[in-house]
């Protein structure tokens, strides 16, 4: 620059509030930026794997530590590493620094690293990771040498030649994490009855670690089902709100208590009922074949109008109760995962409404067979068919004041494509005898017959039922078509049909249904929550 164009820069630099201590601040902060990225490219995770190691005597440029903090060494160990700098390579002493490293951090594997610069200095790391972990850092791990590759937990007879010829290949080369993931999900194929887990563990020599496969035993899947839970809280446009609650407490898995509170709930009977109850059960008893159960609850009935009014005209028909108290031990058996049966007893006091006095026994045998299969159909596709069979038998050598027997067949089939769900429902009943109106069958609430009412349909029940639906989702978005009766056996049968839509969203529903054959076509809107079970009920 000439002296001609100095007082022009000099008066640029003045308006634009500059001066020479900006100019040097400047320059020092271009330095700083400059020095920073010079250490970013010295990071050993930006070093190209493709470079080579320094030969023995290279002079050293740098040593540091990666993958841990350096400060967590202890004094002469840093100042060792540090001194470094400057001196010849030496392998074997940079291996003695290693091993120092995981000496004083046992929890921590240390591998060595040298790189030669274009200057012809090396350059060494001491990468560091913690050992005893799955394999979650690619990058670090990847830096070692597989000193041994193992699966653990399973007799040798049970391991292919195949799998163990790969396994034996791993050894003498770095560490590659998809490799190993790969091959963990061989092992896994080929081992259904077993959980493996990986593990990597501090090798004998510095730089090398050992991958571990470690195989425990399944545990058998238990061939006896719990009861489902049918937790709820519902609001029907016609009938009002009412709920059904259980808690499942497992001790472990094969046994669990149920505590129940129920508080005017009429979703499967013609009865609202309140009250609590509590279930014991055990799918183990010696063997997971035999299983047992043992409910006791106590219910307050508060019964509707209509079931009051409709009594008087069918004498055929035990009259109402004010409270029932029900205890039901039963014995399950599996035939096979699919397949069981139960058999037990049902003994239930009536105590009566006043101005009556005296209580009823209503005391039954209890028998059923159950059928649960699910199967997969491709990787995006599940099959689900339930079924069951049910007898209760009430008899007078039971001391039971009231001699009936009630049969249920009901049964259900599941299909889920992604988003896609399709269900079939269907369920006949009859009773023969003097049955109580807790054993009647109803149809007409948030389940069955949706859009209908159900002391519209048969107030106090019904002696025969049938009753089917068809359900279509998507997503939440739901379609059905349900089409049922119950009757009595000497009464007038008739068919009822209705159809709607309905949003789901995990325990929470809204269905909103309309009667078919009927002159009067009005909505009935269900909403609440329900905590979905194991059952032929979706």
């Amino acid at each position: 620059m000439t002296a001609a164009h100095t007082p022009d820069c000099a008066i640029f630099l003045k308006d634009n509030n500059f001066n020479m201590g900006s100019v040097l601040a400047l320059a020092a902060g271009m330095r700083t930026i400059g020095l920073l990225v010079t250490l970013l490219a010295m990071a050993p995770q930006a070093i190209p794997d493709q470079k080579a190691p320094a030969a023995e005597g290279t002079a050293i440029a740098s040593a540091q530590v990666t993958g841990f903090d350096i400060d967590r060494l202890s004094p002469g160990l840093r100042e060792a590493i540090r001194n470094l700098a400057g001196t010849a390579l030496n392998q074997q002493r940079l291996d003695e620094l290693a091993a120092r490293i995981e000496a004083e951090r046992p929890r921590h594997v240390a591998a060595v690293r040298s790189v030669m610069d274009p200057d012809g200095q090396a350059r060494v790391f001491f990468v560091v990771g913690r050992q005893d972990q799955p394999d979650r850092d690619d990058n670090i791990n990847s830096r070692y040498i597989v000193e041994q590759a193992d699966i653990t937990g399973v007799p040798d007879a049970d391991v292919s030649q195949a799998l163990r010829d790969d396994l034996r290949g791993l050894v003498g080369r770095r560490l590659d994490s998809g490799e190993a993931e790969k091959l963990q999900q061989r092992i896994e194929r080929e081992l259904p009855r077993y959980d493996v887990s990986r593990r990597i563990q501090r090798g004998d020599e510095v730089g090398r670690i050992k991958l571990l496969y470690e195989a425990r035993r399944k545990e058998p899947p238990p061939w006896l089902r719990f009861e489902p839970l049918r937790s709820n809280l519902v609001y029907h446009s016609d009938q009002g709100w009412g709920g059904y609650w259980d808690f499942n407490i497992e001790a472990n898995r094969t046994i669990r208590f149920i505590p129940t509170f129920a508080l005017a709930n009429s979703e499967d009977s013609v009865e609202e009922y309140s009250g609590a109850g509590l279930r014991f059960e055990t799918r183990k008893l010696g063997t997971r074949r035999l299983g047992a159960s043992l409910e006791w609850t106590w219910f307050d009935q508060d019964w509707r109008s209509p079931t009051l009014d409709a009594l008087p005209l069918s004498p055929d028909i035990p009259r109402a109760y004010d409270t029932r108290t029900t205890i039901t031990p039963l014995l399950k058996f599996a035939f096979t995962p699919d397949v069981s049966i139960a058999a037990g007893v049902s003994i239930s006091e009536l105590e009566a409404l006043p101005p009556a006095i005296e209580s009823q026994m209503a005391n039954a045998a209890v028998a059923s067979v159950e059928f649960d299969r699910q199967w997969k159909q491709g990787s995006d596709s599940t099959h689900r068919a339930v079924a069951s069979f049910g007898v209760r038998a009430g008899s007078r050598s039971l001391e039971s004041d009231l001699a009936y027997t009630r049969y249920l067949g009901q049964g259900s089939y599941r299909f889920d494509f992604d988003r896609h769900h399709l269900q079939a429902t269907g369920m006949a009943g009859g009773i023969t005898g003097h049955a109580p109106l807790f054993e009647r069958f109803a149809l007409g609430d948030s389940l069955t017959l949706r859009g209908w009412d159900k002391y519209d349909i048969s107030p106090a029940g019904g002696d025969r039922v049938a009753y089917s639906s068809l359900e279509y989702r998507y997503t939440g978005l739901a379609l059905f078509v349900d089409i049922g009766s119950v009757w009595d056996a000497n009464g007038e049968r008739k068919v009822r049909v209705s159809t709607g839509f309905g949003f789901h969203g995990g325990p929470a529903f809204l269905v909103v249904g309309f009667p078919l054959n009927t002159d009067n076509l009005t909505a009935v809107l269900a909403m609440g929550l329900r905590i979905p079970g194991i059952g032929p009920r979706w």
